[in-house]
């Protein structure tokens, strides 16, 4: 292999755009074939890695600034973070929030929320327990999968930008 494709493919942008891909293409699986809702916690953790894939792209262009890869790191944590979040509600070591539960929206008439529980698609809850797979629920390799992420992002962050210097 080429060492400039080599060094290429270990820096943190194109790692980041890998496991972002993967990961909304997991989710995508899951919830259009497999037919597994997600829930709030879910969703925000889409947005992260939809954050990733759009500046990891951004970060392909602009290979040589540092701030794309500390971005990526942020991005990494805070989409480490809500899944321990969602982990914590779903084996109720602390109370899910209200937008968990969907109690955040106005409460209209009794006719009103039949109507709107009848054509509005299916939501899960987060603290429902998700599948498992290996004896792990989802919930659980999505923080498994993230904590691999932030891991290796931020070292090869550091690594890049000490041999920057």
């Amino acid at each position: 292999m080429n060492l400039h494709v080599k060094n290429y493919i270990t820096q943190p942008t194109p790692i980041a755009l890998i496991f972002s891909i993967l990961a909304l293409l997991i989710a995508f699986f899951l919830q259009f074939v497999l037919d597994l809702q997600p829930c709030y916690l879910c969703m925000l953790q889409r947005y992260g890695f939809a954050m990733i894939t759009f500046i990891s792209l951004f970060g392909l262009i602009f290979y040589n600034k540092n701030i794309i890869p500390i971005l990526l790191c942020c991005l990494s944590l805070y989409i480490l973070t809500i899944s321990f979040w969602h982990i914590g509600v779903e084996l109720q070591w602390w109370a899910a929030s209200l937008e968990c539960s969907g109690m955040t929206e106005n409460i209209g008439s009794l006719k009103e929320e039949l109507k709107k529980a009848l054509n509005s698609p299916a939501v899960a809850s987060c603290d429902q327990a998700s599948p498992k797979t290996f004896g792990i629920t989802i919930v659980q390799w999505s923080f498994i999968y993230g904590l691999v992420l932030f891991i290796t992002l931020t070292i090869l962050t550091i690594k890049q930008i000490k041999d920057k210097k």
